[in-house]
């Protein structure tokens, strides 16, 4: 069943793409099925080159923003404009071209249908060409550990071509500074936000270096952090819990030690262990008592998201 009128935004965070940006621009299709208006948006972030130039010289919505300030930046700030500009369904499209813009209407399909909130263009990993083996296996394995965390077949978690509904924007909130990718996908989830994957096809690309990270164990120590933080920030009582759990049984065990040889009279020669049990029983104290606060924040924060999304709904009503 589709709505009587949809428009589509497609938001293109660029920096310093003037090689591939035009390229982008005209692969996009000028009319998509069950698509009643396509409206451009270039979020040309803190770009030095010729980007801005080369996208208003071809009649593209350019929004300029200085100083750089990120790609996780770029997106929020492109769901703002899309809820502002009245969209029901945006397209993030990189612009290094990337991804094949012919994908686009397979790509909002499953939102067009109300069968997704969210989809996921799920690149053909073995098949890129400039990823190495070991580029892959690190995609393939994050991918993994994503889908483990939300419960969730995610299978290209750092894709950057998707596709959300008005829901979806209206609810989701981006505070990661270095990435927006994997933070939306569990916001998503914990949102009660469907997500679909969608098979999409790439575009040859030359083995240029990124922009977000210096190398492979750059990208997993970054990457690596995030997860931690995200486990915090969405599952505080279960991280908190499970370090007060380990302990408590570690510290158990070592008290037991002591008590065995206090009963046999042999306890004098064994203070450190009662120490060291009081060191680790009073961390899983801390511990535990961080999983009450820590939930109590999650109770919160959930409280503080739905008088967000009312005032969102109130702000950008269509």
């Amino acid at each position: 069943m589709y709505n009587p009128f949809m428009k589509l935004i497609i938001q293109i965070p660029a920096h310093n793409e003037q090689e591939s940006i035009l390229e982008v621009l005209q692969s996009i299709s000028k009319k998509i099925k069950n698509i009643d208006e396509i409206e451009i948006f270039v979020l040309n972030d803190g770009s030095n080159d010729k980007t801005s130039q080369i996208c208003k010289k071809n009649n593209v919505n350019v929004i300029d923003i200085y100083p750089q300030k990120g790609l996780s930046y770029t997106f929020k700030f492109g769901i703002e404009n899309a809820l502002k500009n009245k969209a029901d369904i945006l397209v993030n499209l990189d612009g290094d071209n990337q991804y094949n813009a012919k994908d686009i209407e397979k790509l909002i399909t499953p939102i067009i249908e109300n069968k997704a909130d969210v989809t996921i263009g799920a690149r053909p990993i073995d098949k890129i060409s400039t990823f190495t083996p070991f580029k892959k296996f690190l995609q393939k394995f994050g991918s993994s550990i994503v889908s483990k965390f939300i419960n969730a077949n995610i299978k290209d978690a750092t894709s950057g071509f998707r596709a959300l509904n008005r829901n979806a924007m209206l609810k989701l909130n981006i505070f990661n500074n270095f990435t927006y990718t994997i933070e939306m996908l569990i916001q998503a989830k914990f949102k009660n936000l469907s997500i679909v994957n969608v098979d999409i096809t790439t575009n040859p690309q030359p083995n240029r270096k990124s922009r977000l990270f210096k190398n492979n164990l750059d990208y997993i120590i970054k990457q690596s952090k995030n997860l931690i933080r995200f486990f915090i920030v969405y599952k505080p009582s279960q991280f908190f819990g499970v370090f007060s759990l380990i302990l408590f049984i570690i510290g158990l065990l070592i008290g037991a030690r002591f008590l065995y040889y206090f009963i046999n009279f042999e306890g004098n020669g064994h203070i450190q262990s009662l120490i060291l049990c009081t060191i680790i029983m009073t961390l899983s104290f801390i511990c535990a008592m961080l999983a009450i606060v820590g939930d109590l924040f999650s109770i919160n924060r959930k409280l503080l998201e739905d008088i967000q999304l009312e005032i969102r709904q109130n702000k950008y009503k269509k």
